[in-house]
């Protein structure tokens, strides 16, 4: 176990919810397509977030349903 880190902090990613601004949790990463998909737990939204040119996270899209 990391010290310092509970478990519940370490499913905590950057980010906040666009519709309710809760803190959201990782879902899923795909490192081959560079993606990762974060879902709120208070309203269940996903967020799908995609890398850049220059390597940083970017909103690509949110939806309520996960569309792999």
């Amino acid at each position: 176990m990391v010290s310092g880190f509970s478990g519940e902090e370490r499913r905590k990613h950057s980010g906040k919810c666009i519709d309710c601004g809760e803190v959201l949790e990782l879902y899923m990463l795909d490192l081959k397509k560079n993606r990762r998909i974060l879902k709120c737990k208070r309203c269940e939204l996903f967020h799908t977030y995609t890398k850049d040119l220059l390597g940083k996270w970017k909103l690509a899209k949110a939806a309520k349903v996960s569309d792999l």
